[in-house]
């Protein structure tokens, strides 16, 4: 295709192939390309792919939207490009009950170990 073709009145045409013919239509469907937005994020260097047949990208994650990056969690629609608000946020309170299940167990450890008289291990 080399271009969308209108009617005098504004209305649209139909699509101008690159051979030069006019295909009238009334209607024309595109598919986007989603991608997570990652301004800001560059810094910490967070793992990306492509999803298939050049649909987005976005932030590779594991469960719980753990990352490659220690300390970093993702989730929502950075993770997931076609979720929806329910769905972003779902999977932001799994990723703060993880995180709040590491910090609990990370606390435990350091109290047992003080209790012993070690050092606890991070």
């Amino acid at each position: 295709m080399q271009e969308v073709v209108d009617h005098e009145d504004g209305t649209l045409g139909g699509l101008r192939l690159t051979d030069g013919q006019v295909v009238a239509r009334r209607v024309i469907a595109v598919a986007t390309r989603m991608e997570a937005r990652t301004e800001g994020l560059a810094g910490l260097k967070l793992p990306v792919e492509d999803l298939p047949d050049a649909m987005g990208r976005r932030f590779a994650s594991g469960m719980a939207g753990t990352t490659e990056v220690p300390g970093v969690w993702v989730a929502g629609n950075a993770t997931d490009l076609a979720a929806q608000v329910g769905a972003s946020a779902a999977a932001g309170a799994l990723a703060g009950a993880h995180i709040n299940s590491m910090l609990a167990t990370a606390d435990t450890d350091a109290a047992l170990a003080a209790t012993q008289g070690e050092t606890p291990a991070f």
